[in-house]
């Protein structure tokens, strides 16, 4: 799919606490996903209860597909 975006490395905790996806007991974010279209606006998320719970990947790519 040819794509290209930024990650995020957050440190000091702003953008994950920003996000809400902050996990109460274990301090860290919990795994999560946004899709932000052109306009900086999510249309997509995805934020798992624990380190386990991840999206399916073919969903993602689906809905990627799905937006182009």
């Amino acid at each position: 799919m040819k794509l290209t975006y930024p990650i995020l490395s957050d440190n000091s905790r702003s953008y994950i606490r920003m996000y809400n996806v902050l996990h109460p007991q274990e301090g860290i974010a919990r795994p999560s996903m946004f899709i932000i279209n052109k306009e900086g606006t999510i249309i997509w998320s995805y934020v798992g209860k624990d380190a386990s719970d991840r999206p399916d990947m073919t969903a993602v790519i689906q809905r990627l597909q799905s937006i182009k």
